[in-house]
């Protein structure tokens, strides 16, 4: 009974790690958000864009995945993820 319980807790903590997702950090080049930053996963199109703090949450990531990072101005470029990434990663972004 006591290595279900412990189990169960681990199971739970394992859980709660992996759905608080992966931070990302989109930024220029004097520190300042970018808001409306597309981040498209290459191999299956999907996205997500940064908000008013120029931060994108990626959740339910379960392979590695590469991401291009676009916005009108700036140079593109790329970033991978991994289920073992940081849970927080900073790009900053050059203008164009």
């Amino acid at each position: 009974m006591k290595s279900i319980f412990t189990l169960l807790i681990l199971l739970t903590s394992l859980f709660s790690i992996a759905s608080e997702g992966l931070k990302i950090t989109v930024l220029d080049e004097n520190n300042q958000p970018l808001t409306g930053v597309k981040l498209v996963a290459v191999d299956d199109q999907s996205s997500v864009y940064t908000d008013f703090d120029g931060v994108s949450i990626l959740e339910n990531l379960e392979d590695s995945k590469i991401y291009k990072v676009e916005i009108v101005g700036y140079e593109s470029g790329f970033v991978k993820v991994s289920p073992n990434s940081d849970k927080e990663i900073e790009i900053v972004l050059r203008k164009k």
